[in-house]
């Protein structure tokens, strides 16, 4: 495991560097307006950017969408993005799924007001995977996110870029989201409440009716949820195979056949979607099928049509599925562990609370023992949802980090003929941020906690019960053996060979700087020897 982990990580890092760029952005949120529907423009808030330093291709736009910018950069790239809020209220962004620092996370405590600007910066850790990028302020998250805050943040590294994955037009990013208008086309919200959101227009990307204009050819599909409370169960009417490739983290090890993918908000999936036996002229429309609403809760479970593919050209394809992808790295064994924590979900006094406790905003030290960890450190993560008489799916997400799911059980056999009409869809395999935890359903997952220290979240990314105060800090403190870098145990020359593998990277860095060099040569010799 220890060997998988060094040549992994040497592999991304070294080759990563090669093409590193310092990317420097302007990035402000604003109101604005978009023709969505026939009829009048909607008032829409948008993200927009432009490149001060670093390749073009970092920015991108989405065709005929008010969402913002896909941002696009490699592993080992430093980025500094400068925000200006044009917003009525404060805002802050957080960038989902990427392993940053305390001060770029984007938490609640960095909101800042209108007509302030704030600075995020960080050298991009994360191997090849879509993330994505939208607000984080305390209790006004979804309505920021639904009122068009959000995009893609993605990463690219060698190994990814070394495979035979379709690219260019065929690399094709969806958000998925929903929303509800008034007779005037202005957009129309909930807000914060514990039944959820569900609008009654699928959108992808920002439009309704979406139709793609596809060839014959193979399609790399980066799927976001991007609503506030729907639960997908999605499949082609055609019956063409959900073939997974990469989930929240990035690839995975090697393709999964599943008959359909359940995907819950906040989660990214990447298919391989292959039309080259198309006929020109076929229309496949891509669903979510139903689903028995005590599997989710109430609102969840509908079917509906998310959008659909139109293939109108014959063009020659001669990409075929990879039967292997992109190697884990570290895979985590429970036999490793250096503590565990166990993390409720309850119903209590007509609020969802976590490990217990409301999220309160007024005290940001305020964790209690088991939201507590060692930087670096393993630790295995129980987390259950069996308890209060009303029990909804939740859609969990720690920020700053990926885990490994390690198990799933079910605690209620009377839930099991519910949740049989969704579990053949959970994707359990590569390395996750956000994850489903369905009514009686006991989650456990394993995680190396960040090397950055400090104050991060946990919290339910069904909006409006994020909104609601269903989140919790965690703190971070500093790494007791930041030098052990292959978790052996000991500081010695194979920490040593490491940290030469990886001069000038971020990923022999253990001084905190996100930076391999000098500094860390010297404080690995005074560290040298058995951890203590």
């Amino acid at each position: 495991m220890k060997t998988r982990l060094i040549i992994g990580l040497l592999n991304i890092a070294s080759a990563s560097m090669l093409f590193a760029d310092d990317i420097v952005l302007e990035m402000d949120a604003s109101v604005s307006s978009q023709q969505i529907r026939l009829g009048e423009p909607t008032v829409i808030w948008r993200y927009s950017a432009s490149i001060t330093h670093g390749p073009a291709s970092t920015l991108s736009l989405i065709p005929n969408s008010f969402l913002g910018p896909i941002i696009s950069v490699n592993t080992g790239d430093s980025v500094h993005i400068h925000q200006q809020n044009n917003l009525m209220g404060e805002t802050t962004t957080h960038f989902h799924g990427m392993d940053i620092p305390e001060i770029s996370d984007g938490h609640p405590k960095d909101a800042f007001d209108p007509g302030e600007s704030y600075d995020y910066e960080f050298i991009v850790r994360n191997r090849a995977g879509t993330y994505w990028y939208h607000p984080h302020p305390d209790m006004m998250t979804g309505m920021q996110v639904y009122m068009g805050l959000k995009s893609f943040f993605i990463v690219s590294d060698p190994q990814e870029q070394a495979l035979d994955l379709p690219r260019g037009e065929f690399d094709l990013p969806l958000c998925l989201h929903d929303a509800d208008f008034t007779a005037e086309n202005q957009l129309v919200y909930s807000g914060a409440n514990m039944m959820g959101h569900f609008g009654s227009t699928q959108l992808v990307n920002g439009q309704p009716n979406y139709n793609y204009s596809a060839a014959t050819k193979v399609y790399r599909l980066r799927l976001l949820n991007g609503s506030q409370s729907r639960i997908l169960k999605l499949a082609f009417d055609d019956g063409t195979p959900i073939i997974v490739i990469g989930v929240d983290g990035g690839l995975l090890e090697a393709p999964e056949k599943v008959p359909y993918l359940l995907m819950g908000p906040g989660e990214r999936y990447e298919l391989w979607a292959d039309f080259s036996g198309k006929s020109v002229g076929e229309v496949i429309t891509l669903k979510s099928l139903s689903y028995d609403e005590f599997a989710a809760g109430i609102g969840q479970g509908g079917e509906r049509d998310m959008m659909t593919f139109t293939i109108d050209r014959d063009e020659e394809e001669t990409l075929t599925l990879p039967t292997s992808l992109v190697p884990m790295g570290e895979v985590y064994d429970v036999a490793d562990i250096q503590g565990e924590k166990y993390w409720p979900i309850t119903f209590e006094n007509g609020m969802f609370l976590l490990n217990g406790e409301m999220w309160d905003m007024s005290d940001m030290t305020g964790t209690v023992k088991n939201e507590r960890a060692i930087a670096d450190e393993l630790e295995l993560i129980t987390m259950t949802n069996h308890e209060g008489n009303i029990k909804f799916a939740h859609p969990m997400h720690l920020h700053g980090r990926q885990f490994q799911i390690h198990s799933r059980s079910m605690v209620d056999s009377d839930s099991e003929d519910a949740y049989n009409t969704v579990k053949d869809g959970i994707v359990d395999s590569g390395w996750h941020d956000t994850f489903m935890l369905m009514p009686n359903e006991t989650v456990q997952f394993l995680v190396r906690w960040s090397r950055h220290p400090g104050i991060f979240m946990w919290h339910c990314h069904n909006l409006p019960h994020e909104d609601m105060g269903m989140m919790r800090n965690f703190e971070l403190s500093e790494a007791q053996c930041p030098g052990d870098l292959n978790y052996d145990g000991f500081v010695d020359v194979a920490d040593l060979l490491f940290i030469i593998g990886n001069w000038e990277t971020p990923f022999g860095d253990i001084t905190g700087d996100d930076l391999t060099n000098v500094a860390d040569i010297l404080r690995m010799i005074g560290d040298w020897g058995q951890c203590n």
